[in-house]
């Protein structure tokens, strides 16, 4: 319960103090829904997820080892109506090229969404269950979800984040260091089967 709580004490702190969490005023950072519309939109999106046990890397464990597409039927409804969206309020734009504090060095954003699929993997569940999990109250997911919070703050703080100008040098060091690092932890815990 202690994750929760503690997300319950930042909600009251921002309701009681809107400077307590040093919301932008200007930039990107300013462009955030209000207090109340994140608030009803994240409990009605977590609730789903929970309820549904969305799960991209369940979904594809399934569909891969027993044929089971079930959990994949959510992600096609998500994709469809984003796609919709999209389209009915002219935002869509096919390709890499003209999206909005993207880069167009498309073999990085290949190889980014394949680390944070391997993490996945190895953690048991895509970043969504993760969330979902430590609002449950899940320690294992808390634990993740503040590792997400602390790398992302190390990415922007560290010149490791890519822009609308590219990718970095150092974000490109830091890729290689991660998939050095998640390659021998998936190595050491791969138990052999024994031999028959």
């Amino acid at each position: 319960m202690g994750f929760p709580a503690i997300n319950i004490l930042l909600l009251v702190l921002l309701i009681a103090s809107p400077s307590f969490l040093l919301l932008s005023e200007s930039g990107p950072g300013s462009l955030h829904a209000p207090l109340w519309m994140s608030l009803i939109g994240g409990l009605a999106v977590g609730a789903a997820a929970q309820r549904s046990r969305l799960c991209f890397i369940g979904g594809a464990r399934d569909a891969v080892l027993f044929r089971d597409f079930n959990m994949l039927i959510p992600f096609a409804v998500i994709l469809v109506t984003v796609f919709t969206g999209n389209l009915i309020t002219g935002r869509f734009t096919l390709g890499i090229e003209n999206q909005p504090i993207a880069h167009t060095e498309w073999i990085w954003n290949i190889l980014g969404l394949y680390l944070v699929g391997f993490g996945s993997v190895l953690l048991g569940g895509c970043p969504l269950r993760q969330l979902v999990l430590s609002g449950s109250g899940n320690s294992d997911s808390a634990v993740t979800v503040l590792g997400f919070l602390a790398g992302a703050a190390i990415c922007h703080n560290f010149d490791l984040a890519s822009s609308g100008a590219g990718t970095t040098i150092n974000g490109r060091i830091a890729f290689a260091v991660c998939a050095v690092v998640l390659l021998v932890i998936a190595v050491v815990n791969t138990k052999k089967l024994p031999k028959s």
